[in-house]
C-alpha cells in the first residue's frame, strides 16, 4: 500500500491548528522565592489516574499498572496496542490486527479483566483517556482503537484496575487505560525501527520525528509517526496453511463443504409426488446411492456419470482447504501527526491545545466466494443448458435441493479499508487568585471515518439470470426469461455453467455478473467541561481536598453501506450481494449532562499504629437524553500503620450506557461458529428429549444429519430500548514500599466485579443449549432452518439486556530496582494476575455458567494465571533487558464437532497448554546521542496451539491471545539533536 496524499493535507491542517490554539501540561510558574533564603525542596503536586483530586501522593487507594517509557521501548512493538494487551490484566478475546476474519481495519482494542471484546458486548467497559481526556471514538470493531495513539508520542501508560464510574462516567467499568504524552521534548528526535519475522516474511518499520521548544510563555511540541506493516499469509505457517477440523475424535484436512467441485443435494421436498421432478429426483439418489454429490474431478460435468457421492472420508478433497487464502496478520499503513502548544498569558491563565490525526489503510484477505444457492435465494434452474439432472437446485424458500460450489474464478474476497482519526483538545485553565484552587475550561472534538471497499461477490439480479433458464438461439449459449422461449431473450446476459464454474473459459463471462460493495462507518462526538481542584479546610490531619465539574458530552455514529447491499426484509437475509455482504444501516446518537464532586478527607496522621488514615468519597449524576438519569458513587479508605505499608480499598457503583451501535443498528449478517446439537440425530435421541422437536426442526432422524459447515449465518441487530448495564466493584489490597530495602515494593490487591443488565448479542451456542435445556421460546425460536435438509438457514442474535457477569480475582506485583552498583544498574519486575471466577448468566432464571480457566467461544480466553515478567541491566552506555509473559493452561469445552454418538467422539474438554514467551533485547547509546537497540521477540518461536476450526475463526487458534507469527527480529535507531 502506498501512503495516501490526504495524509499530507492532514500535516498542514494539523500545523495550522496547533499553531494558532495551544496545547498540553507544563505546570504554572511557581512564586519567586526571597533573595538569599535557602531554596525549599519543591513539593510536586501531581494528578493521578482515578481521582480528580491534585495531590502529594503517587500511591493512593486506587490500584495503577504503570507501563513505562522503558518498556515499551524495549517492546519493539509497532502498535500501542500490541503493548498493552501483553499485561495480565487482559483477558477475553479484543480484536488485533491478527484477526483476520471479523477484523481488517488494523484495530486493537482493550479488553481490561475480560470485561470487553466482541463477544460479551458491542464495545468494551473500559475508559481510554488521553492525558486524562476521555478518547472516544468507536471504530468498526466497535470500540476504541488505541492503535491511532503514536508510540514515539507516549511517555507511560497508566492502568486503572478498578471500576470508576464516579470520576470517568458511562464506560468505566473494568477500568481506565490513560495515555500520558511526551510534553518536554527539547530540540529535534529522530527514530526508525525494522522489525521482520525469522520466516523472512511479516516486514515492519516504524518512523517517528518529535520537535519541541520552551520558553518561559511558550511551550510547544509536534511529532510525526509512519508505520507500514507488511501482511503475513496462513500459507506460510504450519498451524495455519491447513484447515484443521475436529470431527468424531478425528482431525479432518479440508474445512468447508463449498468446494471447487461443488455439491447437490437430491432432497428436495417440494416435488408433488409422482411428479416428472420427483421421480427424477429418486432416480439419481438411487443411481448414486446418496443424496449428496459432487463432480469428478478432471470432468467438466456435463453429464450425470461426472459425479459421485460426496464423502470426505473416502475423498478428503471434498473438503475446501479456505486456509491458505487467509492471513494471520492484516497488512497496515500509518501516518499519525499530533501537537501540544501551551501558552502562558500569566500567573493566573494558560491556553492549551492538544491535536492528534491519524490515517490508518488496512484490509482483510480470505478465500474465495462460498456460494450458496439456498442462502442467497438465487435458483439454478433445471432448464439451464449445462444442467445435467434436469432439476432446479436454490432458492432461500423454494424447496429446492440445494447446491453449493467454491467460486475460486472470483478471486479471494478482500477489502481496502481507511481509517480517518482526528481529535481536538483546546481550552484555558489556571488557578483562582484567592482560592489557590486548579480550574480547567476546555472543548473537545472527535471524529473519526472509516470506509472500506470489498470485492469478491455475485451481483445476484445479474447471477439469477445467468444461471436461469437458457438455451441456442442460432447456435449461441443465450439467457431466456422464459424455458424454450427465443423471443424472451434477455439482452447482456450470457448464461454461467455453474456445473464447471471454475474452468478457465468461464472468468470472462464471470466478470460480467460480480460485484463489490462499500462501507462507511462514521463516529462523531463533542463535549465541553468546566473542573476545579484545590483544598476546601486545613485540618489536623492535612488539607481537605475536593474536585468539582460539569461535563457535556454528544456523540453520534452513522453507519452507510452500498445499496446493492442493503438486506430486504422480512427475514432480512437476502440483498443484491451475496448473503453474506447484507446488513442495514445505522443512524443515531444522544447527549448526556453530568456533575460530579469528589472530596479527600484525611482523618488521622502520625499517631501510633496511624501513620495516615484517609477516607474519600465520589458522586456523578449523569442525565442522558434517551434513557434519563444515572447517579454512582465511590468510597475509599487508604491506611498506613507505619510509612512502608498502605493498606486500600475502594467500592465503587459502575454503568455502561448503550452505544449508538447498541440502540441503532439495523439487521445486518454475520457468521458465528455453531456447534450443532442436531448432528446425527438420531430418533430415539429426539425421543429423549422433547425440546429436540423445536431447536432441530426438519432435521432427518435417521442419524445422517451432518451440518454444512461450522458457521453459519447469523443476523444481529440493535435495540432501542436497551437500559445502561449498571453494577459494582470492590476492590482491596496492601503496598509495600520498603524502606529497609530501598528499591524494593510488593503489592496485592483482590478485586470483585458484578455487573447486571448486561447488553450483549446472544450467543447461537449457549442459546442452543439453553433452548434444549428449558424449550423456552426465548431462545428456541431463534433458530431457522431448511425445510428441505434441516440445514441452519439463519440464527437470530438480537442485543438485549441479558443477565448478569460477574468475576473476582487477585493482583500480584512485585518490584526492586538496584542502582549504581559496581556491575550496572538493575531493575527487576513481575506482576501477576490470578483470576478466581468468571461467571456468567446470560440470561434471568437461567444457571451461571464459570468459564474460569476455559477457552470460550463467547467470552473468549479466560486463563487462571496470566504474568508479565521484567529484567533489566544498565551499565554506562549499554543497557539489556529480558521479558517473559506467561499464559496459563485452559481447557475448550465439547470440542468436537462431529456426531456425539460416533465412535471416538471427544466428550471431555481440549486441554490447551500454557505459554510462556521470552523476548530480548541489548542496547548501546552513543556519546552523540544516538541511540540503538537491537531485539527477539518470542524468541523460542513459539508457534500458537491448535484448537481447530469448529471452534475458532481464524487460523485454527485463539489470534486474539497467541502469538501467530512466531520469532520476529527488530532493530530500533532513536537520534537526537
Amino acid at each position: 500500500m502506498t501512503r495516501n496524499n490526504e495524509i499530507a493535507r492532514a500535516v498542514r491542517c494539523a500545523l495550522l491548528t496547533s499553531a494558532v490554539a495551544a496545547s498540553s501540561a507544563t505546570s504554572l510558574p511557581a512564586q519567586a522565592q526571597e533573595q538569599g533564603a535557602a531554596a525549599a525542596p519543591e513539593i510536586e503536586v501531581v494528578t493521578v489516574t482515578g481521582t480528580r483530586i491534585r495531590r502529594v501522593d503517587a500511591e493512593t487507594a486506587d490500584p495503577v499498572f504503570v507501563v513505562d517509557a522503558a518498556t515499551i521501548q524495549a517492546s519493539g512493538a509497532t502498535t500501542v496496542g500490541d503493548i498493552i494487551q501483553r499485561i495480565p490484566e487482559i483477558a477475553g478475546g479484543a480484536v488485533n490486527p491478527q484477526v483476520n476474519n471479523g477484523g481488517g481495519f488494523a484495530e486493537s482494542n482493550i479488553s481490561l479483566r475480560g470485561l470487553g471484546g466482541t463477544g460479551v458486548s458491542v464495545e468494551p467497559r473500559v475508559v481510554i483517556l488521553i492525558d486524562g481526556r476521555r478518547y472516544n471514538l468507536i471504530g468498526a470493531s466497535g470500540a476504541q482503537d488505541v492503535n491511532v495513539i503514536p508510540a514515539n508520542l507516549i511517555e507511560r501508560v497508566e492502568v486503572l484496575k478498578e471500576g470508576a464510574g464516579a470520576v470517568y462516567g458511562s464506560d468505566a467499568v473494568a477500568g481506565v487505560v490513560n495515555f500520558i504524552t511526551r510534553k518536554n521534548v527539547e530540540g529535534v528526535e529522530t527514530s526508525f525501527q525494522y522489525n521482520q519475522t525469522s520466516q523472512h516474511d511479516g516486514a515492519g518499520k516504524v518512523a517517528g520525528v518529535m520537535l519541541g521548544t520552551h520558553t518561559d510563555k511558550l511551550s510547544i511540541t509536534f511529532g510525526g509517526n509512519y508505520t507500514q506493516q507488511n501482511g503475513v499469509s496462513a500459507a506460510d505457517r504450519d498451524f495455519s496453511k491447513n484447515s484443521l477440523g475436529l470431527y468424531s475424535g478425528s482431525v479432518i484436512i479440508g474445512g468447508s463443504s463449498r468446494t471447487a467441485g461443488g455439491r447437490y443435494f437430491l432432497n428436495s421436498a417440494s416435488y408433488p409426488p409422482a411428479s416428472p421432478d420427483a421421480i427424477q429426483q429418486a432416480a439419481l439418489a438411487a443411481q448414486y446411492g446418496c443424496t449428496s454429490v459432487t463432480k469428478i474431478a478432471g470432468t467438466n460435468g456435463s453429464t450425470t456419470a461426472d459425479y459421485r457421492c460426496r464423502s470426505v472420508a473416502t475423498h478428503p478433497e471434498d473438503n475446501f482447504n479456505f486456509q491458505p487464502f487467509n492471513l494471520i496478520l492484516t497488512p497496515q499503513e500509518r501516518g499519525a501527526l499530533f501537537s501540544n502548544v501551551n501558552y502562558t498569558f500569566n500567573d493566573y491563565v494558560e491556553a492549551y491545545a492538544e491535536v492528534l490525526y491519524n490515517r490508518t489503510r488496512s484490509g482483510f484477505q480470505i478465500a474465495p466466494l462460498p456460494f450458496d444457492t439456498q442462502a442467497d435465494n438465487v435458483v439454478i434452474s433445471k432448464n439451464s443448458l449445462y444442467n445435467p439432472f434436469g432439476l432446479n437446485f436454490g432458492g432461500l424458500t423454494s424447496g429446492f435441493g440445494n447446491a453449493t460450489v467454491r467460486a475460486k474464478q472470483l478471486g479471494d474476497r478482500f477489502s481496502e479499508t481507511t481509517s480517518d482519526t482526528k481529535l481536538l483538545y483546546t481550552g484555558l485553565r489556571g488557578k483562582l487568585p484567592t482560592l489557590n484552587w486548579d480550574w480547567t475550561l476546555g472543548i473537545n472534538y472527535g471524529r473519526l471515518d472509516q470506509e472500506a471497499g470489498i470485492s469478491g461477490y455475485f451481483f445476484l439480479p445479474l447471477a439469477k439470470q445467468a444461471f436461469g433458464p437458457s438455451m441456442l438461439v442460432g447456435g449461441v449459449p443465450t439467457c431466456v426469461a422464459v424455458a424454450g422461449d427465443p423471443t424472451t431473450a434477455i439482452s447482456g446476459c450470457t448464461p454461467v455453467n455453474f456445473f464447471n464454474i471454475n474452468d478457465p473459459s468461464q472468468a470472462a463471462i464471470l466478470k460480467t455478473i460480480t460485484g463489490g460493495y462499500s462501507t462507511n462507518n462514521t463516529f462523531v462526538n463533542r463535549g465541553a467541561n468546566l473542573d476545579f481542584t484545590g483544598k476546601v479546610v486545613d485540618l489536623p490531619a492535612g488539607a481537605l481536598m475536593a474536585a468539582v465539574g460539569v461535563d457535556y458530552g454528544w456523540q453520534r455514529a452513522a453507519f452507510a453501506r452500498s445499496y446493492d447491499t442493503l438486506s430486504v426484509p422480512p427475514l432480512f437475509l437476502s440483498c443484491q450481494l451475496n448473503s453474506e455482504t447484507c446488513g442495514g444501516t445505522l443512524s443515531g446518537g444522544y447527549s448526556q449532562k453530568e456533575v460530579y464532586g469528589e472530596v479527600l478527607v484525611p482523618v488521622l496522621k502520625d499517631l501510633p499504629a496511624v501513620k495516615a488514615l484517609n477516607v474519600s468519597g465520589g458522586v456523578r449524576y449523569s442525565d442522558y437524553s434517551n434513557f434519563g438519569g444515572s447517579t454512582k458513587g465511590q468510597f475509599k479508605l487508604e491506611y498506613r500503620p507505619v510509612s512502608d505499608l498502605l493498606a486500600r480499598g475502594t467500592f465503587a457503583q459502575v454503568f455502561r450506557a448503550p452505544s449508538p451501535s447498541d440502540l441503532f443498528s439495523s439487521p445486518a449478517s454475520n457468521a458465528p461458529t455453531f456447534v450443532d446439537p442436531c448432528t446425527g440425530l438420531t430418533a430415539a435421541r429426539a425421543a429423549s428429549n422433547p425440546n429436540y422437536a423445536t431447536l432441530c426442526r426438519f432435521v432427518p432422524l435417521d442419524g445422517s444429519y451432518t451440518p454444512a459447515n461450522s458457521q453459519v449465518a447469523g443476523l444481529t441487530s440493535g435495540n432501542p430500548n436497551l437500559k445502561p448495564e449498571t453494577g459494582n466493584v470492590l476492590t482491596y489490597g496492601l503496598v509495600y514500599d520498603s524502606s529497609v530495602l530501598p528499591g524494593f515494593s510488593a503489592d496485592v490487591d483482590f478485586w470483585r466485579y458484578k455487573i447486571d443488565q448486561v447488553i450483549s448479542l446472544i450467543d447461537v451456542n449457549f442459546a442452543a443449549t439453553q433452548c434444549l435445556a428449558t424449550g423456552n421460546p426465548s431462545f428456541c425460536g431463534l433458530f431457522n432452518r431448511q425445510a428441505s435438509s434441516g440445514q441452519i438457514l439463519f440464527i437470530s442474535q438480537p442485543t438485549n439486556n441479558l443477565g448478569q457477569l460477574k468475576t473476582e480475582g487477585v493482583d500480584f506485583g512485585v518490584k526492586y530496582v538496584l542502582k549504581n552498583t559496581g556491575i550496572g544498574s538493575w531493575r527487576f519486575a513481575l506482576d501477576a494476575t490470578r483470576l478466581k471466577s468468571f461467571e456468567t448468566t446470560a440470561a434471568p432464571g437461567s444457571a451461571p455458567n464459570d468459564i474460569v480457566g476455559q477457552f470460550d467461544r463467547q467470552f473468549g480466553n479466560f486463563a487462571k494465571w496470566r504474568a508479565f515478567g521484567q529484567a533489566g541491566w544498565s551499565f554506562k552506555s549499554f543497557d539489556a533487558g529480558v521479558t517473559v509473559r506467561y499464559i496459563a493452561s485452559v481447557d475448550l469445552l465439547h470440542p468436537d464437532g462431529g456426531d456425539p454418538t460416533a465412535p471416538g467422539y471427544i466428550v471431555g474438554p481440549l486441554r490447551v497448554p500454557a505459554f510462556t514467551y521470552v523476548d530480548l533485547n541489548l542496547g548501546y547509546t552513543f556519546k552523540t546521542k544516538t541511540r540503538v537497540q537491537l531485539g527477539v521477540t518470542n524468541i523460542g518461536d513459539k508457534q500458537p496451539p491448535l484448537m481447530y476450526s469448529n471452534n475458532v475463526i481464524n487460523a485454527n487458534t485463539d489470534v486474539q491471545t497467541y502469538d501467530s507469527l512466531g520469532r520476529r527480529f527488530f532493530l530500533g535507531i532513536v537520534q537526537s539533536f
